[in-house]
């Protein structure tokens, strides 16, 4: 039996979640991926405790279904600010002043926008997911600081090779009528990664979003494997 929880979260600011193999230049996603929101609901259970495995502690949430989408009332925008980062990888060993430099950061602004994320697991109880999901502090970034608003937990139904309807993201290879193509920008997503020197792979998700401003909209996709939580679809496959 699979459960659900449907977390409301309200952004400080925004939020800010580079994009895979970014360096000096970091574009953000404009929504964050389902493995920040792992690592988000890993705080819960690893705040303060060290890892002596070489990794982060998000693996043990690998199991888990992640989706995001911006509430239907949230309006967002893409900007990239200058940045006073840490560069001494790209420099040489010589000039301490240039251990600095500028570096453009992309940031999802939103002040007081409301993010809708669903987590879908059959490995841990709802008791567990409700008291994980309370304790979501961030979403990316350290400075990408959230309010918990409300957390719903329940069972998810499974439904498989069915038509439904969605405004979260969902793999790219899910079949979508041309009708709603347009509605559609694509990412790259990280899947897996969490151990340190191992790089994640790299997967394509279609993400129902208008560009300007920044808005979730609804797509229908022919689902090989989708669940139902709370009166909504998340699209697995």
């Amino acid at each position: 039996m699979y459960s659900y929880a449907r977390v409301l979260l309200k952004l400080h600011w925004g939020f800010s979640v580079s994009v895979p193999s970014a360096s000096k230049a970091k574009a953000s996603f404009l929504l964050p991926p389902p493995t920040t929101l792992k690592g988000a609901l890993s705080f819960a259970n690893y705040r303060g405790v060290d890892s002596l495995k070489g990794g982060s502690p998000a693996k043990e949430f690998e199991g888990v279904f992640a989706f995001a989408r911006f509430s239907d009332n949230a309006l967002a925008s893409y900007t990239e600010d200058v940045v006073r980062n840490v560069v001494l990888l790209f420099q040489r060993r010589k000039g301490k002043e240039h251990w600095y430099n500028i570096v453009p950061t992309g940031k999802v602004i939103s002040p007081s926008g409301e993010l809708l994320v669903v987590y879908v697991t059959d490995k841990i109880s709802k008791d567990d997911l409700e008291r994980m999901a309370w304790s979501i502090i961030r979403i990316g970034s350290k400075e990408s600081l959230v309010s918990v608003e409300s957390v719903e937990v329940g069972d998810a139904k499974e439904v498989k090779g069915v038509r439904v309807k969605t405004k979260y993201y969902f793999p790219a290879t899910v079949k979508v009528p041309p009708d709603y193509s347009p509605l559609l920008i694509y990412a790259n997503f990280w899947e897996g990664g969490y151990d340190f020197g191992k790089e994640g792979k790299i997967v394509r998700y279609a993400i129902p979003l208008q560009k300007f401003p920044i808005k979730s909209v609804e797509v229908e996709v022919e689902a090989q494997r989708a669940f139902e939580v709370g009166g909504e679809y998340v699209v697995v496959a």
